[in-house]
């Protein structure tokens, strides 16, 4: 930072205004409440320690072979196992059954009504269980559907105490050729959430979550997001449009209380590459307030989109502190 205000005094005045006006302006959009934590990573507890475990039977289940509408089966498969798994934790699940090209895909969902205030409101929880052409997606997005299966079972019991519904959604199509148009389960979902006047209060997209690493210069961005993030890709990112500046960083608060993980946030506009690269862009479509949980994906994993996106590359015991922290998170908002 201290080198990017040096260079301004070398260009002409005019050219200085904007660039500062800019650097405010991230500056805005990048600084959050609560401090993101530093040093050493906790041991795992011995309930964290079986919770990596169950994730990562997940997604060595969901994340081995190609799951999409041109591996069929497999993603037919994938729907099976995810189903079966939300009916032994003891949920009635709702399946929202559409066709595309022919085939037959679904959403899944399960909801936990508040006990309070059943109806009032609704917090949604999701995640795209699909991969993309090419890849198993063991953390695109196996990560991402084995943390809602197990938020589910460790929020049984949220009902008692919310003020909001919880509802947890597992998607399909978020991939391409179907990412961000009508085909996409979560836009499939968001439209029929209003079209049953849910007032949801907000969703969180779970897309990418488990990759992580302490070398610098593993983690990128697109300038000038560069001059106020760290180069280490050891975080777990909070990503968010301006319109839900305030969401994101009510999330990322409630997540610093409660995790000793390090955390980072933003709320930019849409045509920043990445800020609505998942399921949220569908609830953001239809004026719901959303934002991304995520490890930044294509700015961090070498292996975004490639055959390589195996389960021996997630880092379950740091996934498992993520979902421990987004328990707490999840808590938080439907007692709001």
């Amino acid at each position: 930072m201290k080198s990017l205000l040096q260079s301004l005094f070398r260009i002409g005045s005019a050219v200085a205004l904007v660039i500062v006006g800019v650097i405010a302006l991230v500056a805005a959009m990048t600084t959050m409440p609560g401090t993101s934590h530093h040093g050493a990573l906790p041991a795992l507890s011995a309930k964290e320690q079986e919770l990596a475990s169950s994730l990562r039977a997940h997604v060595t289940a969901l994340g081995s072979v190609e799951h999409n509408t041109q591996h069929y089966a497999a993603l037919e498969a994938a729907s099976m196992y995810i189903e079966a798994e939300l009916m032994a934790s003891g949920f009635k699940v709702r399946r929202e059954e559409y066709e595309v090209a022919g085939k037959v895909v679904r959403n899944l969902e399960v909801t936990i009504p508040s006990k309070l205030t059943p109806g009032r409101s609704a917090v949604v929880v999701g995640a795209h269980y699909d991969s993309a052409q090419g890849t198993p997606g063991a953390n695109d997005n196996g990560t991402g559907t084995a943390a809602v299966l197990e938020l589910a079972k460790s929020l049984k019991d949220i009902g008692e105490t919310s003020n909001s519904d919880l509802m947890l959604v597992l998607y399909t199509n978020e991939e391409p050729p179907y990412f961000q148009t009508s085909r996409m389960g979560s836009s499939v979902h968001a439209k029929g959430l209003v079209s049953r006047n849910v007032k949801v209060k907000v969703m969180l997209s779970l897309e990418t979550m488990g990759y992580f690493s302490d070398e610098p210069g593993s983690q990128k961005y697109p300038w000038p997001l560069n001059q106020f993030y760290p180069d280490r890709g050891d975080f777990i990112g909070f990503v968010a449009t301006t319109a839900d500046w305030l969401l994101v960083r009510r999330v990322v608060q409630s997540f610093r209380e409660h995790a000793a993980f390090p955390s980072e946030g933003i709320a930019a506009p849409r045509f920043v590459p990445g800020i609505d690269f998942s399921d949220h862009s569908a609830y953001i479509d239809e004026g719901i307030p959303a934002l991304m949980v995520t490890d930044t994906a294509p700015y961090r994993y070498p292996h975004y989109h490639k055959s390589g996106d195996t389960p021996d590359k997630v880092n379950f015991d740091r996934l498992a502190l993520v979902i421990s922290g987004l328990n707490a998170v999840v808590r938080d908002l439907v007692a709001e």
